[in-house]
């Protein structure tokens, strides 16, 4: 103690000194202000930027009367010195422009973030060299585009470079970074301190030698490499062998060869290992038991099959998220994967495992947080140990085979549950408790019960107050809906569906909740009646069909300003349909009314910049014209006016619709003639057309077919279904269009639509002179019906073209000849009409023709050969077609005299509806006294 006493004071003086070398010089030095240049270049900077209503910050610290922008949001300075050496402004949604010079004038930054910003579109500025000190650089999520700029290659200081999903997106396509030059060499040569690199999406060009062994081997601090989406194939490989250090690897959504090279078991500090959907096949890879830090790994959305060997992950001790879903797994479920120790995140979704859950015992993960088990083939009870986990948030088990009956009080213990899907199992969902058992339950954000046998409205929905997505659809609650269900969520409520229940009213006040966002209602497929009910001005989805709401639509409908998808279908609507309903919403995709009894014009005014994907008015007895307004709806897909009373020459303009798949005008009063398009574009998406019934006359111009480019060249993109996605806040509401056409003979509703399927039907129409032979271009035809025109002629030969065509009906026409022996090479052909024409010869007999029954042939006096009961016989000089007896002769020219009266009488038919179509006074009368004489009242009672 006496060293330090006031008689040693030499010692003290030895300490001080010391002690003022150990202490950094910043605690004897005041912090400084940031420099004038820094400041006047962050207020220019600021300048260029634009604040919109979603804008997270306005920067409001940023301003001349602040002078010390080392205060400032975002700003970190230096200070010994005052000069700023971060600039962070990621994710507040800022738009504008980024002025470049003044940027670069801030030559001390060590850390730059612009992520997740909106600014003008652009390519990365040329400068960065300028900042010199940069260690870390994150420009990801920013609209740039084009060549990554040389410069940043000699940023000899970086740790870390971000450039991921940066990329400028308009109507063209998307416009993503490119590695070019400088390559991807080229851009990491000099880079000797990078230990981070994250290049997502960037469009890397590198084949083959450019990925040699050298190209990383001088990064010996390279820990963390993400080149997800870039285009890559197993060229890389060979660089990444060198890789010994790397903790974390991301390749994921690139084309690599099938197999897993085994140098990543080499990996031996890797704690996460990202690669989901890379084309990879086979049984999950062995070296995964040698990756004993692993922590993170998603092997999803590749070929992988077998089993789940225990012994591949129960070494892995680390291992926090495990993700496999979207593979071709079976078996069991090893019970060790429930008894790791760290597993927080298991994701087996979208396989074909299975057995039993329930004989698992020794689950005893306590870190278990989500559970992702939906799409597999799982048996039996819901395993019991599920209820055990008590730090569970998330339990999706849809989409199995689990039986029994599960009591909802079973999850109650389950405090942080916040997400529960049951659906599409054998399960009956049951609450046996009243409201005050469930006092307690876990307040839920997401309740996914479909198709769980339930019959009333589970009893806990009364105290959730932060639910956001409840499902009951397709169950068997019948009564009323009631009140109280608009308070599930206290407001927060995005996603409701109630459809397919046998729901019979809904109890007043209807959503007399003000809800604070968009939310998605689907009350469709129930017993519902009454008048319309209005749903609030925040409602995106919102669909009553299949019901038998009835009277007419209030105009008020029309301040549902979010709408997105309007869906009436199928009730008992009737009289005008409000004009106002073409400017409903600037966001509506979707407008179904198919099925009611609407009457009246079409007076709708669908204003410029109409988003509409789908108008269907189907069913319903709507008279006058088609609304020319129509045309600003530049988006629409699916057209579909039939079976209505439309009065009205072919709508050509129709063919600017540049995304025009679906055009239905079936049986109404349609006539004129069907000109030739105006553009080598038009129609060029179109996969379904249907004009049958009407008064449609003339001759199909010999070119029409085309620019048909839908039904001409092979889609080489993954056939989906014709659809809508529409966005409820947190939820995707997917919108299915449906069609009804007529296949194979029977009127058949497609539910859903695939893009692949084609169909042209023209039938019951005054069609005349010959098919086109251009027909033979749409190779990818499926459907054609040609029937009950005056089409003339013989079979074009082109259609042996159509080599996937299924159904051909060319019945009640004028067409002679005998039939081209090349139809025989449509090997798909299941379906052929060529009854009541004029055709003759012999019938093919191989192939599919041996198939068809009589009646794909009846009618044409001059074939023979089986399955008709003529013979074909033949004489020395001469093939006869028939046996001509004196009875059989007389039926030859009973049936030539029936073939040309039944082309004069459909001429004046067809004649006649057309001037009876186009409604002309003078000659209304005369139709109709004839009508009368013809068929005189009498004749009717």
């Amino acid at each position: 103690m006496a060293l330090f006493s006031s008689k040693n004071p030499s010692f003290l003086i030895f300490f001080v000194i010391l002690f003022s070398f150990l202490l950094p010089s910043s605690v004897f030095a005041t912090t400084q202000k940031c420099i004038q240049e820094h400041f006047s270049a962050l207020l220019h900077l600021k300048n260029g930027f634009h604040f919109s209503s979603y804008s997270l910050s306005t920067l409001p610290s940023w301003n001349s009367n602040n002078t010390d922008c080392c205060s400032w949001e975002g700003i970190t300075c230096d200070g010994a010195t005052g000069h700023v050496i971060t600039l962070d402004l990621s994710s507040l949604r800022i738009s504008g422009r980024i002025d470049s010079e003044s940027l670069f004038r801030l030559r001390s930054l060590q850390r730059l973030n612009l992520a997740y910003n909106e600014f003008a579109a652009s390519p990365i500025p040329s400068g960065f060299d300028q900042l010199t000190s940069l260690t870390h650089l994150n420009l990801s999520r920013l609209p740039f585009y084009g060549q990554i700029p040389l410069e940043i290659s000699r940023l000899t200081s970086l740790v870390s470079l971000d450039l991921s999903y940066t990329y400028y997106s308009n109507d063209s396509g998307i416009l993503p970074l490119k590695l070019e030059n400088p390559n991807i060499g080229i851009l990491v040569q000099n880079l000797s301190n990078l230990s981070e690199l994250y290049l997502v999406y960037v469009n890397i060009s590198a084949q083959g030698s450019e990925w040699g062994p050298a190209l990383f081997l001088s990064r010996p601090r390279l820990r963390k490499l993400s080149l997800r989406e870039c285009g890559l194939s197993d060229s890389i490989y060979s660089s990444l062998s060198q890789l010994h250090f790397l903790s974390e690897l991301d390749l994921g959504h690139n084309n690599l060869s099938s197999v897993l090279p085994n140098f990543i078991g080499n990996f031996s500090s890797l704690t996460v290992l990202c690669l989901q959907n890379c084309s990879l096949s086979g049984s999950l890879p062995s070296f995964l038991v040698n990756l004993s830090k692993l922590e993170h790994l998603d092997l999803s959305f590749n070929s992988f099959s077998g089993p789940i060997p225990s012994s591949h992950v129960n070494q892995l001790l680390n291992l926090k998220k495990i993700i496999l879903w979207n593979n071709l797994l079976n078996g069991t479920i090893p019970s060790s994967l429930f008894s790791l120790p760290s597993l927080q995140h298991l994701d087996l979704e979208g396989n074909k495992l299975g057995g039993r859950l329930d004989i698992i015992h020794n689950a005893s993960s306590t870190q278990l947080e989500i559970i992702y088990l939906n799409r597999n083939n799982f048996q039996g009870m819901v395993p019991s140990f599920i209820f055990k986990l008590i730090k569970l948030r998330i339990i999706y088990l849809s989409f199995n085979n689990f039986s029994g009956v599960v009591e909802l009080e079973s999850f109650q213990n389950l405090v942080n549950l916040s997400s529960l899907h049951l659906s599409d199992n054998n399960l009956s969902i049951k609450d046996s408790g009243g409201n005050s058992n469930f006092i307690s339950f876990p307040q839920i954000r997401s309740l996914s019960l479909r198709s769980c046998n339930i019959i009333k409205f589970p009893n806990l929905l009364r105290n959730q107050e932060q639910m956001r997505y409840l499902d009951l659809s397709n169950n068997r609650i019948t009564g009323g809906i009631p009140k109280w269900i608009w308070k599930v969520g206290n407001g927060t409520l995005y996603y409701l569906n109630l459809s397919r229940n046998a729901l019979q009213r809904i109890e007043p006040p209807f959503l007399h909740v003000s809800f604070s966002d968009q939310i998605a209602l689907d009350l469709s497929f129930n017993k519902l009646e009454g008048s319309l009910p209005i749903p609030p001005p925040s409602t995106s989805f919102f669909s009553l069909s299949n019901n038998s709401f009835s009277g007419e639509i209030p105009v008020s409908i029309c301040n549902t300003t979010s709408l997105e998808a309007l869906d009436l279908s199928r009730n008992q609507f009737s009289g005008w349909i409000p004009q106002c309903l073409g400017e409903v919403s600037d966001g509506l995709k979707v407008l179904n009314l198919q099925g009611n009894a609407f009457s009246g014009t079409l007076r709708q005014t669908f204003k410029k910049g109409c988003n509409l994907q789908t108008v269907d008015f189907s069913e319903n007895q709507l008279e006058g014209q088609v609304p020319r307004s129509l045309a600003n709806c530049t988006m629409l897909e699916v057209l579909n006016l039939g079976n209505n009373q439309i009065s009205d020459a072919f709508p050509s303009w129709v063919e600017a619709l540049s995304q025009l798949r679906v055009l239905v005008l079936k049986s109404n009063k349609f006539y004129g003639r069907i000109t030739l398009p105006q553009s080598n574009q038009s129609f060029s998406m179109l996969q379904i057309i249907d004009l049958s019934s009407n008064s449609f006359t003339g001759v199909l111009p010999s070119n029409i077919f085309l620019s048909w480019k839908a039904m001409i060249e092979e889609d080489k993109s993954q056939s989906k279904f014709l659809g809508r996605s529409l966005y409820s806040r947190g939820s995707t509401v997917y919108y299915q269009d449906t069609v009804t056409v007529m296949m194979k003979g029977q009127e058949r509703k497609l539910t859903k639509i695939l893009t692949i399927f084609t169909t042209i039907d023209l039938s019951n129409n005054c069609f005349q002179g010959d098919i086109p032979e251009s027909i033979g271009i749409l190779k990818w035809l499926r459907l054609l019906n040609l029937s009950g025109n005056g089409f003339r002629g013989q079979i074009p030969t082109s259609l042996e073209n159509l080599r996937v065509l299924e159904s051909l009906d060319l019945s009640r026409n004028n067409i002679s000849g005998e039939i081209p022996w090349q139809l025989t090479r449509l090997t798909f052909l299941s379906t052929l009409n060529l009854s009541q024409n004029q055709l003759v010869g012999s019938i093919p007999q191989i192939k599919q023709f041996s198939t068809f029954t009589n009646k794909s042939f009846e009618g044409n006096l001059g074939l023979c050969g089986p399955p008709l009961s003529r013979k074909c016989i033949s004489t020395p000089s001469v093939m006869l077609t028939f046996e001509e007896t004196d009875s059989e002769l007389d039926w030859k020219f009973m049936w030539i005299g029936f073939g040309v009266g039944y082309g004069v009488g459909m001429g004046v038919l067809c004649w006649t509806l057309t001037l009876w179509a186009t409604g002309r006074k003078e000659y209304n009368k005369f139709i109709d006294r004839m009508f009368l004489l013809i068929f005189p009242p009498q004749y009717f009672l």
